[in-house]
């Protein structure tokens, strides 16, 4: 049928008819709001009936009616563009799954890692750009953290406690230029560069322990419905507890005895953490 081809399938109900200069056709397409059925959702005025199509289902609509050669011209014409959107869609798919050059192994194949305080690399990088570009020596990234590609020098004069450490391709590649998915990569990364905690997991999910628990660290976190607090704790045994709440603010490096819910088992940054709730304070 000579109309367009997201109207190939309606029926025609009219016959042929010109209108400034061209040709047209009415046909019978199915209502986009209710796909045909007549109803919708429930409204005062009607009940269930689509508004859209006033319970018919369909609409009456005039489209334009080709010739063979328009239509032809328009499927060829289709057609290109098809194929154009295909090679742009797998050349953008090749320069994602290409994450040896993504993210700067390259040929060299491998990147540098810092391990250390994030928060003191940052600033001395910032302090230490390029004075001609004002780039870092270094990219930011969630599983690598700050790493500096293959082809970028490696900064010297790092502050005290930040230590970098060469990180290959073939430690987290599947082949060439593919990557192991990002969870494995990010356990692998986060085993270099945090050292070995004595943390582990306590308690069966669901149950209580009252013990007592020196709070290490206190975040303030802001958010929709005000501040909370994520404890970071730690029991006599080095075992790690964290207990997020908005009701209460515990000093850091206090012990508090404490009676606690086992809400789940997580591993972060290499730590294994025993996430709590329900706490209540002795």
């Amino acid at each position: 049928m000579p109309t367009a081809k997201s109207y190939e399938n309606c029926e025609i109900v009219s016959d042929v008819f010109e209108h400034e200069g061209k040709k047209w056709v009415n046909i019978k397409k199915l209502c986009d709001r209710c796909s045909g059925s007549g109803h919708y959702s429930y409204n005062q005025l009607d009940g269930t009936m689509c508004y859209g199509c006033r319970g018919k289902g369909y609409n009456i609509q005039s489209v334009r009616w080709y010739t063979e050669s328009q239509r032809a011209a328009m499927d060829k014409a289709a057609e290109k563009r098809a194929e154009k959107r295909a090679a742009i869609q797998a050349e953008r798919a090749a320069a994602r799954i290409n994450s040896r050059h993504a993210f700067g192994f390259d040929e060299a194949g491998y990147i540098t890692i810092y391990k250390g305080d994030s928060n003191v690399l940052k600033t001395w990088l910032y302090d230490h750009r390029n004075e001609e570009t004002g780039y870092l020596a270094a990219r930011f990234n969630m599983i690598f953290k700050w790493y500096t590609p293959s082809k970028m020098e490696v900064p010297t004069n790092l502050p005290e406690g930040i230590t970098p450490i060469r990180l290959n391709w073939d430690d987290v590649k599947i082949n060439d230029i593919e990557m192991k998915p990002n969870e494995e990569v990010t356990k692998y990364v986060d085993s270099l560069l945090e050292d070995p905690s004595a943390s582990e997991f306590q308690g069966e999910i669901g149950t209580w322990l009252e013990l007592p628990l020196t709070v290490k660290k206190r975040i303030d976190l802001d958010g929709q419905y005000g501040t909370s607090h994520m404890h970071i704790m730690e029991d006599a045994n080095k075992n790690v507890y964290v207990w997020t709440t908005g009701s209460k603010s515990l000093n850091p490096d206090e012990t508090y005895n404490m009676k606690v819910k086992v809400k789940e088992h997580k591993e972060y940054k290499n730590v294994k953490q025993t996430i709590v709730w329900y706490c209540k304070i002795k």
